[in-house]
């Protein structure tokens, strides 16, 4: 079926085309906008999983005050609809094009939220507001609007004009990571979203006239008084909508915390989400076959929810075709639901009420009030339940009428059994031989220990080790090792200067491992986001009480650094830097935090050093990432000598492979005797260098 109804006449024809391309456009800058917004939030906020909270939260949040606004203005007349909505538009027109010709960009500074002393949450959604505030709520109200307008104008069928909609918005993802973001710089970006914004306000502005000089739009309240919705079809739209959504992040938290944090993952579920809504949008009709395939993805999903090696590519595929299958039985519902275009309105607000809930519970909610990922197995266990009511299809009672009573019997236990099956097992078996399961903004951590070790992880990455054996129990080990990269660091700034206490400030606590190099008038200071971590380390792990003077600041690494920097706080007293080793350990979780590994990032850890012979050690072990080529760029841009220390030592426990980068002022620092042997070739790859306003993550994504 096409996504443009075929009309009767040219005129109808073109009128459909300037609705389609400008709700297309609509959504398309609606999603590129979000991308954009986060990296210019990333050296200000970090990359910490409570902001991107926030920022979903604030997404949502603002697309349903869009659709309340069109719900809104669809009840006055069509003269008064046309004004406001033109006002609107010129005002959001206006606020963007002064930010960007004031500050350069579309986001005024942001030196006051972070100066101010609101929580985390209340300075984000403070930052968000103030720089796509208006421009975001504008493009939210586009698709429920001029769907309503031109339903009531052209007496047509308006639903295809959402799944344009959702065809823009899935352009928009796909598109960002592998064709914006690697060939244009941030401001590129914003200059070239800016000329877009500028033309869907003109497309806006002629659609306006156009309805207003045909007058044709009746009052909203007149078709609801002729049209009633019973309270039952309200319900089902939210519910409808909510359910896709829960599952929408459950799933994506599930395949990136869970299974696999491969990055660029999370672009996958959103995708099927959104291809849902085209498909069922588009008035195709699935008969049978999809609450079927529901039930039967239902049942894979289950079969392979505790694969962790072996078979995990099985794993990722049932998970997905179960959240698609999902989202397109209950989109299809609401497709099936779906009012006259004059109530139109009113069903993409309880619509987008539905959104909102279900990303409230699943991202919000769900972490508050859990100590692990538990939604995607309570959405699992809720697709079952929705396919109990579907699964029992007509043409099996026709086929065999006197034992449709039983089918449908047989079908019902077999779906209770799936869920109360599948629920007991997994929250059973889930956490089993863990020690402690703490969960927060910031994601899951574990502590697993038995009679060798004890170890830390931060979803499926390991996040530090500790052997139980008293007298080794403060052996640097894994990573730390005394002949990887920071364990020779540490030796070298031993050695440079016998007689002085080293000073050493560490981005991310872990278990404390670098403690073990501590020595009594050491100063060692860790920069923790997450304030559970430091309680872990202390009670499950000793390695902090080998170095008593240590003292974590709570916050994230960068955002500190810049702030200590700015208020001319020394890192020790007398001096403007004073660390002997910067270390920056945030990489070896696989969805690393980018705005850590800029050049600008580099450049403040090197202006926190204490001389010319200091280091930067930068950890970027990882599964999936090869960030050597990021900071060889840096590396030269910057003016740095830089060392690759790759060890691929597997050979018995407690060794492991580790992966750092030192990079020092002084060229001179790396002929030292300690470094000797220690060299791993350069990468032959040339990536440029990585900056605030620009990354290409595709361009080092290496699969195994």
């Amino acid at each position: 079926m096409l996504l443009f109804s075929p009309m009767s006449s040219g005129n109808g024809v073109r009128t459909y085309i300037l609705y389609a391309v400008t709700i297309f456009l609509s959504a398309f800058l609606l999603f590129q906008i979000q991308p954009i917004a986060g990296k210019l939030l990333l050296p200000w906020f970090g990359g910490s999983s409570s902001v991107w909270a926030t920022s979903m939260l604030f997404f949502t949040s603002i697309l349903f005050l869009g659709y309340l606004y069109a719900f809104l203005l669809t009840r006055e007349s069509v003269r008064t609809q046309v004004r406001v909505h033109l006002s609107v538009t010129a005002f959001g027109a206006l606020a963007a094009s002064i930010s960007l010709l004031a500050w350069g960009s579309i986001y005024p500074s942001l030196e006051w939220t972070i100066a101010s002393a609101l929580a985390p949450a209340a300075k984000t959604l403070l930052a968000l507001i103030s720089g796509i505030g208006i421009p975001y709520f504008l493009l939210s109200t586009t698709a429920p609007l001029l769907q309503y307008w031109y339903g009531i104008s052209a007496q047509k069928e308006v639903y295809k004009l959402y799944a344009i909609s959702n065809a823009g918005s899935l352009l928009a993802l796909a598109s960002y990571p592998f064709v914006v973001e690697p060939f244009a710089r941030l401001g590129e970006q914003e200059i070239v979203w800016m000329t877009l914004f500028l033309l869907f306000v003109l497309l806006i502005a002629v659609v306006s006239l156009r309805i207003r000089k045909e007058g044709r739009a009746p009052q909203a309240r007149a078709g609801s008084e002729a049209l009633p919705v019973s309270l039952s079809h309200k319900l089902l739209w939210i519910l409808y909508a909510a359910l896709p959504a829960f599952v929408l992040l459950a799933t994506t938290t599930e395949i990136t915390q869970v299974i696999a944090s491969l990055p660029l993952l999370w672009i996958v579920p959103l995708s099927l989400y959104l291809l849902s809504f085209i498909i069922a949008f588009t008035g195709f009709r699935l008969g049978s076959f999809v609450p079927l395939a529901l039930g039967a993805s239902a049942f894979a999903a289950w079969w392979y929810i505790d694969v962790t090696s072996y078979g995990i590519i099985w794993r990722l595929v049932a998970d997905l075709v179960l959240l698609f299958f999902l989202a397109l039985h209950a989109h299809s519902h609401l497709y099936r639901l779906r009012p006259s275009a004059e109530r139109s309105p009113f069903f993409y607000l309880l619509i987008s009420f539905g959104g909102v809930l279900g990303m409230l519970l699943a991202g919000i909610i769900a972490p508050l009030i859990l100590n692990d990922y538990y939604e995607f197995p309570i959405g699992l266990a809720l697709a079952a339940a929705v396919a109990l009511h579907v699964s029992p299809q007509p043409w099996i009672f026709s086929r065999f009428p006197r034992y449709s009573y039983f089918v449908k019997i047989a079908l019902i236990a077999f779906i209770l059994t799936l869920i109360a099956y599948a629920s007991y097992d997994f929250f059973k078996g889930r956490n089993e031989g863990y020690t402690l399961v703490s969960r927060n903004f910031y994601g899951t951590v574990k502590v697993y220990e038995n009679d060798i070790y004890r170890s830390l992880l931060h979803g499926t990455t390991l996040h530090g080790i500790q052997l139980t054996e008293r007298a080794r129990e403060f052996a640097p080990i894994s990573y730390y090792s005394p002949e990887s990269g920071i364990g020779r660091a540490f030796m070298y700034s031993r050695l440079k200067d016998p007689d002085r206490a080293l000073s050493v400030g560490v981005l991310g606590l872990g278990v404390g491992m670098t403690a073990a190099y501590c020595l009594p008038g050491d100063r060692f200071v860790y920069y923790e986001i997450d304030p559970r971590i430091e309680k872990i380390a202390r009670e499950a792990f000793t390695y902090l009480s080998h170095c008593p003077q240590a003292e974590v600041r709570y916050g994230d690494g960068r955002i500190m650094l810049e702030q200590e920097f700015r208020e001319g706080l020394p890192a020790q007293a007398g001096e403007r830097g004073g660390y002997d080793i910067v270390l920056a350990d945030a990489f070896n979780n696989d969805t690393i935090p980018v705005h850590l590994i800029t050049r600008e990032a580099i450049a403040r850890y090197v202006s926190h050093l204490r001389d010319e012979r200091s280091i930067v050690a930068v950890h970027i072990s990882n599964r999936y990432l090869d960030l050597l080529p990021v900071l060889m760029s840096i590396a030269q841009e910057e003016g740095l000598s830089l060392l690759n220390v790759h060890l691929l030592n597997y050979q018995q426990f407690p060794s492991s492979a580790s992966h750092w980068v030192l990079l020092s002022p002084s060229p001179a620092t790396f002929n030292a005797d300690i470094f000797k042997g220690a060299a791993s070739p350069l990468s032959h790859k040339r990536v440029p260098a990585w900056t605030d306003d620009f990354s290409d993550l595709f361009s080092v994504i290496e699969l195994p």
